[in-house]
């Protein structure tokens, strides 16, 4: 089911809400919200839930308008932060809660529970018995999400659903939840802060800011094709340096695995000490030089802190630099130029050709 959402705005008195949402989930996909704290992201969630009262807009499920609808009559389901499973009743009864609020038949009860605990990887047999504390914090997370899908909902709302849990825990359950979401072939809307696990997990990625959208697309698309400079700098490692490109001042976006560190300079170039390095074109990018000042071991490669100018940022090599001053290059196509803060627009995020695009 298409899930659509049309100038959607909530204020607070004292605080931001949303602005102008104009959103389109695509159908059986899911979609992954990320920004910083208070861009909105909740807000969102807990309107379509219906949780939350806009005060303008429409949310359209499959063309019906549910903007005021009550949660009950929504058809969408959400997964929490905290699990939101009660202590009280076992797993069983945890699950299979929204059904019987349905009247759904006992034996059908016990079919579509069985099938669900099955598909999120809980064994079955002694759910009627154990309750959800006597299972892992990765295991009450698949019981949520059963919770949530026994009931074969038309949206699946998931806010921060991995956020207490440690990081090989989250690691694993980002794979599991997006093959159990693609398994039922359910739209889904997931609600995170964390960049890596809203592009890796997403069909479709929607940034976030001061409660509005910011830019949205595939993963692939924001994160290479930033269309402003909060895009190019909140997504990945990334750094800006304050660069000189010929007579001009500008704002230069790089991320960490782009820069590659090149062979030694006999010298930092005139005018490097000072604020603003220069940036010189060269064939199939950009050079800057910078000198290396120290390395970590990170597991998979070498982080190195370079130094251009009076500015410092890092970049990653397969191999460990010394300390010594080197020549730096960024390719073309990973080169993000912004005009400096307060001096014009902060779109047009590339340069092909000497052309912002």
């Amino acid at each position: 089911m298409q899930i659509r959402i049309e100038r959607l705005t909530k204020t607070y008195a004292n605080q931001r809400g949303i602005n102008q949402i104009d959103l389109t989930l695509p159908e059986g996909g899911l979609t992954a919200i990320v920004g910083p704290s208070g861009c909105g992201k909740t807000t969102l969630l807990r309107t379509l839930a219906g949780l939350i009262k806009p005060d303008s807009g429409a949310i359209r499920f499959g063309g019906k308008d549910v903007t005021y609808a009550p949660p009950q009559h929504r058809g969408a389901t959400m997964v929490f932060q905290n699990y939101a499973l009660w202590p009280h009743m076992s797993v069983f009864d945890n699950i299979a809660y929204g059904l019987k609020l349905r009247r759904t038949p006992a034996a059908e009860i016990e079919l579509r529970v069985t099938d669900v605990l099955r598909r999120v990887e809980i064994d079955p047999a002694d759910v009627k018995k154990r309750h959800p504390q006597q299972y892992s914090g990765g295991q009450q997370q698949r019981i949520a999400l059963a919770r949530a899908l026994v009931v074969q909902p038309h949206l699946l709302l998931m806010d921060e659903p991995l956020s207490n849990l440690d990081a090989k825990v989250r690691q694993r359950l980002r794979v599991e939840i997006r093959n159990i979401q693609q398994s039922f072939g359910i739209t889904a809307l997931y609600v995170t802060h964390d960049q890596e696990e809203a592009l890796s997990m997403a069909d479709y990625v929607v940034l976030m800011n001061e409660g509005r959208i910011e830019q949205a697309g595939t993963p692939k698309e924001v994160y290479y094709q930033p269309s402003s400079y909060f895009t190019a700098h909140f997504l990945g490692d990334s750094h800006t340096l304050h660069v000189r490109r010929g007579a001009e001042m500008k704002r230069l976006v790089v991320r960490s695995c782009d820069m590659t560190i090149g062979s030694r300079a006999e010298q930092l170039p005139p005018g490097s000490a000072r604020d603003y390095p220069l940036a010189e074109s060269v064939e199939g990018g950009w050079q800057l030089t910078g000198e290396v000042t120290n390395h970590l071991f990170i597991g998979s490669s070498y982080r190195h802190m370079v130094r251009i100018g009076s500015q410092t940022f890092f970049a990653d090599a397969d191999e460990a630099y010394e300390p010594g001053v080197y020549r730096l290059h960024l390719p073309e196509e990973r080169a993000y130029w912004f005009e400096p803060e307060g001096q014009g627009a902060d779109t047009g995020g590339r340069m092909i050709s000497g052309v912002t695009a």
